[in-house]
């Protein structure tokens, strides 16, 4: 509670001072922390996501690639691996895990957990300290609504599978948790979701609340609303003359201290899916250091506290 107030303080303060200081006051530094994406191919047709429309061009960070970035950013305390796309499609992606963990740089990787039974024994070895498996349903006509061209049985299955081959290892990592994203029609499946991640022993339970994106125009998000918003407990908006509005929009973004990477080695922010803000290529233009200490790097930070992207008027992750 008292971290929470103290973290809302900050975030209230900041965002009013921030803004109209020197740079230089405001210049908190590289937190260690970065976003890294295998791929921003996916295998499924979430409606609200924004990868099935995606223009950018498709592809895969290579295992070679992945080894540049990490070796060439000194002292990461963590990565997550994955932004556009569902990184278990990269056939390297635990053989990356693996180099970054030996190096004691904690990983993350998100799946729609699909493709997990494919990797088992992989992910075991790789020594991952964080894994999200998600599971969208209690039951196969909540679950394949959203996640479409997913089988709940399978998905299921294979996170049963997982929880037991840890169990049955007697492995600390990875850290499971299971992400469900609240939507108008499975929201009532929560106690059963809970249940369920109870019985297999998962670390944590994750009820996430949907996003209707900056990629989607207001009529659509309209229409989204009506279709997967759930009750107002667990929405991030609320409704004004049956629009969809942000209850709570971020203060300070957390952008001006961590990055993130694009398969291609592109530099950008966490809300950046089509590539529009980029400062730099982490392969081309001199590593990342050269990078994130430009001054264009830094003019962009600066107009990141000042909110004056198009891309951060609109943005609403929390």
């Amino acid at each position: 509670m008292i971290k929470s107030i103290l973290k809302s303080l900050k975030q209230n303060i900041g965002s009013l001072t921030l803004p109209y200081l020197p740079w230089w006051l405001c210049d908190f530094g590289f937190s260690r922390r970065i976003i890294i994406e295998p791929t921003n191919a996916c295998n499924l047709r979430c409606p609200i996501c924004p990868t099935p429309k995606m223009k950018r061009k498709k592809g895969f960070l290579s295992f070679e690639n992945f080894k540049k970035i990490i070796d060439d950013i000194p002292d990461l305390k963590s990565v997550s691996m994955n932004f556009a796309g569902e990184p278990l499609l990269n056939k390297d992606i635990f053989k990356m895990v693996k180099y970054a963990e030996a190096k004691n740089i904690k990983i993350l990787i998100s799946t729609n957990t699909v493709f997990l039974d494919r990797y088992m024994d992989e992910a075991f070895d790789s020594g991952l300290s964080n894994l999200i498996v998600c599971l969208d349903g209690a039951t196969k006509e909540s679950h394949e609504r959203y996640r479409v061209g997913s089988s709940f049985e399978s998905v299921k299955k294979n996170i049963e599978e997982f929880c037991r081959e840890k169990k049955r290892r007697n492995l600390e990592k990875p850290h499971i948790t299971l992400q469900f994203l609240v939507m108008r029609y499975n929201e009532a499946e929560i106690p059963a979701i809970i249940s369920f991640a109870k019985d297999l022993g998962i670390d944590s339970v994750d009820l996430k609340t949907v996003s209707l994106g900056a990629h989607h125009n207001m009529t659509e998000k309209v229409e989204l609303a009506k279709k997967f918003l759930p009750s107002n407990n667990f929405s991030r908006y609320t409704l004004k003359d049956g629009k969809p509005v942000l209850k709570h929009r971020p203060k300070l973004c957390q952008w001006v201290r961590r990055t993130v990477i694009l398969w291609n080695g592109d530099v950008t922010c966490c809300y950046d899916f089509e590539g529009k803000l980029v400062v730099g290529n982490i392969f081309k233009d001199g590593g990342f250091k050269k990078i994130w200490n430009s001054s264009k790097y830094k003019k962009y930070r600066k107009k990141i506290l000042r909110k004056e992207f198009d891309l951060c008027k609109n943005c609403n992750l929390q």
